[in-house]
C-alpha cells in the first residue's frame, strides 16, 4: 500500500523524500517495483473476474454467501471468507432490493364507503355499533 502510493506520486515528489515521509528505504521501493507479481494476487485477479461475473449475471443482488455457492458450482475452487473479503475489498456489495408491498389500488369508478358512524365511536355495548 505504501509502496503504490509511492509510485502513484513519483511525479510530484522525489521518491527519496516520499520513501522519508511513508517511513520505508528506497531500496525496498525498488525491489516492490521490479518484483513480479505473485502466484496469489494472480490467481485472486482470476477469481475477482469471475465473481464480477457472477454478481452482474444475478442483477447485483447477491452477496458473498450466494457468489461463493454460485462459484462452487461452476467448479471454481475458492472459500467463502476468500470471496467476502475479495468483495469487500474491490467494493463488490448487494443491492438492497425492497419487497413489493401492495396497496389498494383506487377505482375512479367506485364510490368510497359512506361514513355510517359520523365519528361517534361510543358504543353502548360490544359489537352494537
Amino acid at each position: 500500500m505504501r509502496f503504490q502510493l509511492i509510485d502513484d506520486h513519483c511525479g510530484n515528489f522525489a521518491i527519496t523524500r516520499l520513501c522519508g515521509v511513508l517511513d520505508v528505504s528506497p531500496s525496498g521501493y525498488y525491489a516492490w517495483r521490479t518484483r513480479p507479481v505473485s502466484a496469489r494476487e494472480m490467481a485472486n485477479r482470476q477469481l475477482i473476474e469471475k465473481i464480477k461475473a457472477v454478481h452482474t449475471a444475478n442483477y447485483e443482488v447477491y452477496g458473498s454467501p450466494r457468489v461463493f455457492s454460485e462459484l462452487r458450482a461452476q467448479g471454481v475452487a475458492c472459500s467463502r471468507n476468500r470471496v467476502a473479503r475479495l468483495m469487500r475489498l474491490y467494493h463488490i456489495r448487494a443491492k438492497q432490493v425492497s419487497r413489493y408491498k401492495s396497496t389498494t389500488k383506487r377505482n375512479a369508478a367506485h364510490r368510497a364507503a359512506p361514513n355510517v358512524l359520523q365519528q361517534d365511536f361510543a358504543a353502548e355495548r360490544p359489537d352494537h355499533k
